[in-house]
């Protein structure tokens, strides 16, 4: 006797005729079946030619390796030596620090140390208009060593206010000095008004910068063969904090050195 197997596909629930699944040459795709968009064809084509839906997962956070680190702490340094030696004779403090601003932050931003040309002529051009703020630096930190020796009267109060002075009016300098490290093209008299500005609306965004400067400088006078290091490092620190107290889209538009 002859027996004959029908596959459960072949025939539909209510008897109907097989069912064929034909495909046209040269594709992959099934050719329509007669029982429309309902049916064991429809189910068919779901259980076979869907794909699992599986969950994606977040690609991984990108962390730079320690080579990438020691590259980046050699730059800085780097950046510190040249702006010791550019800043030794005093007067050029100013200058010194805005090209060595400029440095830090296009490598902080670009990865890579920008081009000497640059920053020799925008170090050239910031000598005259930053004596004055070198003298009022000097004569802030004389005043304070004479309040501390008790050269000048007022003791232990005016000392603290005017170290309290001081130490803000460092932290507005410094936010004047990213300003210029972000846009070379920054007059001074723009970068101070938006340091004022920034100091103004959110006093913290001068005190972070001025509390890591007075770490950086007591750690240079313990050890002044780091001052070259300090510099840099404080420098890369400033423009850290800043970017995230006081956005770089506030000034001029915000837009970045290309030098």
């Amino acid at each position: 006797m002859t027996r004959f197997f029908t596959p459960p596909l072949a025939t539909s629930a209510a008897g109907g005729p097989p069912l064929t699944v034909s495909r046209s040459p040269g594709t992959d795709e099934a050719a329509p079946s007669p029982y429309g968009t309902d049916g064991p064809a429809a189910s068919f084509s779901h259980t076979v030619g869907a794909a699992p839906d599986w969950p994606q997962e977040d690609e991984p956070e990108y962390r730079p390796d320690w080579r990438e680190r020691f590259a980046l702490g050699t730059d800085l340094a780097l950046i510190g030596v040249v702006v010791t030696v550019a800043a030794l004779p005093v007067l050029t403090l100013t200058a010194a620090l805005a090209a060595g601003s400029t440095a830090v932050h296009h490598r902080y931003r670009q990865g890579r140390l920008p081009a000497f040309r640059p920053l020799l002529r925008q170090y050239g051009r910031s000598i005259l208009p930053g004596i004055p703020f070198v003298l009022v630096a000097v004569l802030l930190l004389v005043d304070l060593m004479a309040l501390s020796r008790g050269l000048v009267p007022g003791g232990t109060p005016v000392l603290l206010l005017t170290g309290g002075v001081a130490c803000l009016l460092a932290g507005m300098a410094t936010l004047a000095l990213v300003a210029v490290g972000r846009d070379p093209g920054t007059p001074w008299r723009a970068a101070l008004a938006w340091s004022w500005s920034r100091t103004s609306e959110r006093l913290w965004s001068a005190l972070a910068p001025a509390l890591v400067g007075v770490l950086a400088f007591f750690l240079a006078l313990s050890v002044p063969a780091t001052i070259p290091l300090v510099i840099g490092f404080h420098l890369f620190a400033a423009h850290v904090i800043s970017d995230r107290l006081s956005p770089s889209a506030s000034i001029r538009g915000g837009h970045h050195p290309t030098a």
